[in-house]
């Protein structure tokens, strides 16, 4: 709980905090005339047309026209509330803001959590390094082509086989065992009598805020312990759809690129960054949420998502199109040929990676293909349930320019009248308070049956070869020479595909 920022304090912060200096941290400043100037620390540019007034404490940018005080700056650079920002600047001025007793204990316990994760993430640390216990995870980060400065730098660990190892080390410091729970890092037992490491014999991903504080941590099993992946609990510093992995690593390259690369695992963001794809962060676990996509839009003016090829990956996408539609954040989609990031990059190479990040498609094209897959277009009912799909995305789209230019492009690419696809859309969307979410993962009886009977489902992308898909969904990228059927498709496939 923050302080109260009153008018008085809140100019003694102005008064004591030199915008030049603190700006100075993330932008390269040189004087001109009576102002000072730089490259946006914001958006990308190379010409300087980011300015600082010192004399008045003001900065603007008349490359992306944003501009402020020292609260704005904070808030921008940092991604942070006001009251945060505040709390900063607070801090670097030395000033104090006032408090109810209430709100000094919650702040007093929340600084001790953090000192409890700190000291976490230093004791997972010394057993990754340690000569016999941190063998196996060591064994295995080599075996994953993990080096050691990527090792150090995202400051992984290893969580020993014990019960108690960490609760042990971190009472000895101090911690009683209450904090450590309310941490999320032990659990009560089921008895009622002790607690018991929540982290065991599994690699240890911390996961910073955008102040690089531990908040949570991520678990990787090591053996067929299930589940495979395992993060902390939400707690008073913790709120899983709200925060992203790597983010903090992640956020200076995104703003320099106006792009943000989003993949599913803390190891392929890892990996993303290890090879140069230095914006890349990962959503902890495959459902992305409208509160990430908020803090992403923060930062950046596009997305590229970039998830795993098998089925679950592939509607975990599509589950993602609809919060970037309603937030309005452009975003690019990746088909990956096989695997996951991670692999791909360890196998092919960053180039490789880059390519297909070059060669990524809009959403609505995206959809637009899929959905062309799985219904014939050549047919009149087949085009009938192409929009019927693809109305919920279009619904679901917030910016009225682009929900007019989705439906000019559907008309145009299945021959349709476009008044008629626009009173489709009004026709299944009437009556309803809010546009529906893309569809979950869950298959119909039907396409369960359809699968049990050897046919082809569109989600299962693994059984389409790549260039198939990609020729269905980027026409003319790709000749129908480079149409190969996977093993278990039948030619319903190969007719669908060239049919679009």
């Amino acid at each position: 709980m923050r302080g109260r920022l009153t008018a008085d304090i809140k100019e003694e912060i102005r008064q004591r905090v030199d915008l030049v200096e603190l700006a100075s941290a993330h932008v390269a400043l040189k004087k001109a005339g009576r102002h000072y100037k730089g490259l946006c620390p914001f958006h990308q540019e190379k010409t300087p047309s980011f300015h600082i007034d010192r004399e008045r404490g003001l900065w603007h940018c008349f490359g992306c026209l944003q501009g402020g005080d020292i609260f704005d700056f904070v808030m921008r650079i940092g991604n942070l509330s006001f009251g945060e920002a505040a709390e900063t600047l607070a801090r670097r001025a030395g000033v104090r803001m006032e408090r109810s007793p209430e709100e000094v204990q919650q702040a007093t316990e929340r600084d001790r959590v953090y000192r409890a994760l700190e000291a976490a993430v230093g004791f997972f640390r010394e057993q990754l390094l340690h000569p016999e216990k941190g063998r196996v995870a060591r064994n295995y980060l080599e075996r994953r082509g993990v080096d050691a400065q990527t090792t150090e730098r995202f400051r992984l660990g290893y969580a020993t086989p014990n019960w108690d190892d960490l609760l042990n080390a971190l009472r000895t410091k101090g911690f009683p065992p209450a904090l450590l729970s309310g941490g999320g890092l032990v659990h009560p037992r089921a008895t009622g009598d002790g607690y018991y490491d929540m982290f065991r014999h599994r690699l240890i991903f911390p996961i910073l805020d955008l102040q690089d504080r531990p908040v949570a941590f991520g678990g990787r099993a090591l053996d067929d312990a299930q589940p495979k992946y395992l993060n902390s609990r939400e707690t008073a510093v913790f709120a899983k759809g709200r925060t992203l992995y790597a983010l903090n690593w992640a956020r200076d390259a995104i703003r320099q690129r106006d792009e943000v690369v989003v993949v599913e695992g803390n190891m392929d963001a890892l990996t993303c960054h290890q090879f140069g794809i230095t914006n890349a962060v990962a959503s902890l676990g495959t459902s992305l949420t409208m509160e990430q996509v908020l803090v992403l839009k923060r930062f950046a003016g596009k997305a590229v998502l970039v998830y795993d090829a098998d089925a679950a990956g592939q509607a975990a996408m599509e589950r993602a199109m609809t919060l970037f539609e309603e937030a309005d954040l452009p975003v690019l989609v990746v088909v990956l040929p096989s695997g996951d990031p991670d692999e791909l990059l360890r196998t092919e190479g960053p180039q490789r990676f880059r390519d297909l990040l070059a060669q990524a498609v809009p959403i609505f094209e995206y959809q637009v293909g899929m959905a062309a897959l799985r219904h014939d277009p050549k047919t009149i009912e087949g085009r009938v349930r192409i929009v019927d799909e693809l109305v919920p995305a279009v619904g679901a789209v917030s910016n009225p320019v682009r929900q007019a230019e989705y439906i000019r492009s559907l008309a145009q690419r299945f021959n349709l009248a476009e008044d008629a696809v626009r009173q489709r859309l009004r026709s299944r969307l009437r009556g309803k308070s809010q546009f529906p979410r893309a569809p979950q993962a869950v298959p119909t009886p039907d396409r369960a049956r359809e699968q049990a009977d050897g046919g082809w489902s569109a989600r299962r992308c693994r059984r389409m070869s790549f260039k198939m898909r990609a020729t269905a969904i980027w026409p003319g990228r790709y000749t129908r020479g480079q149409m190969i059927p996977s093993k278990g498709c039948g030619s319903a496939s190969l007719t669908m595909a060239s049919a679009c």
